[in-house]
């Protein structure tokens, strides 16, 4: 790959870590014109925010993490130093992630990374939403929302909800009710390509809202409301270095599998 000389790390990151580049004779810009990459240092969220400001720039990005889990890093902070020897020498590879996005009912669209979402608001009760792929309805649930997920979005709330962890590598989405009210509902996994209309039949106290990637951005439902969640023309580039070559291993540490306490 393309050897990086100068890269965009967001304030206030740039002050505290931006030394580390620098060092190693990269050159740090505030802004993400003439950049060779971005650095987002941080936990998940901070990193799904740069990632988010950054879609359509199709600049790659260098996930590092000083946070709690860090699913979305490439690199741990105090390992940083063999991600930039790797960026000086253009040793890394480049995935390209999905992105969803969906139109609300008042016409604003939206993009998400990890999942859009339908949620009762919290003086709401539960929601009855009948749910379409590619035109076929798979089924009616009664619960407190649900969502769709990304790869990259699987080990976010959509883990939080019971559903699967899925290789980031795999061209598909994950539909998860969040507190269904009917044992029988369980996640399901559908291709990155398909369709997927909720519509909202019955809800009570405030309108549902729509999350993306936790985020109210375009408003909320009401009852007979549909939106439309499919992949969006935009992806996401980042950065993989050596610590993702062995993605099952970096899953099974975070999560302490192997480990009894």
């Amino acid at each position: 790959m393309k050897a990086v000389k100068k890269v965009y790390i967001p304030s206030p990151a740039a002050e505290e870590y931006g030394n580390l580049f620098t060092d190693s004779g990269i050159g740090v810009l505030t802004h993400p014109d003439g950049a060779d990459a971005a650095i987002a240092i941080g936990g998940d969220g901070t990193i799904l925010k740069v990632m988010d400001a950054l879609l359509g720039t199709n600049l790659p990005i260098l996930g590092v993490n000083a946070g709690h889990l860090g699913f979305l890093a490439d690199s741990e902070l105090d390992r940083v130093e063999d991600s930039i020897t790797c960026l000086i020498s253009g040793d890394y590879g480049i995935d390209d992630l999905p992105v969803l996005k969906t139109t609300g009912p008042g016409g604003v669209c939206v993009r998400a990374l990890n999942e859009i979402c339908i949620s009762r608001a919290a003086e709401g009760g539960i929601l009855h939403i009948r749910i379409l792929v590619d035109g076929r309805e798979i089924a009616v649930v009664a619960s407190d929302g649900v969502l769709v997920s990304t790869p990259s979005g699987s080990t976010a709330y959509n883990l939080s909800c019971g559903g699967p962890i899925l290789h980031p590598n795999l061209p598909v989405v994950i539909i998860t009710a969040i507190c269904p009210h009917l044992l029988a509902i369980r996640p399901i996994v559908v291709p990155l390509s398909s369709l997927i209309e909720f519509t909202i039949l019955r809800s009570r106290g405030k309108n549902p809202l729509i999350l993306a990637d936790g985020m109210a951005k375009c408003g909320s439902m009401a009852e007979g409301d549909t939106i439309a969640v499919q992949p969006s023309s935009l992806t996401c580039p980042v950065i993989r270095t050596g610590r993702r070559s062995d993605y099952y291993a970096m899953l099974g540490k975070k999560l302490g599998w192997g480990y009894r306490g």
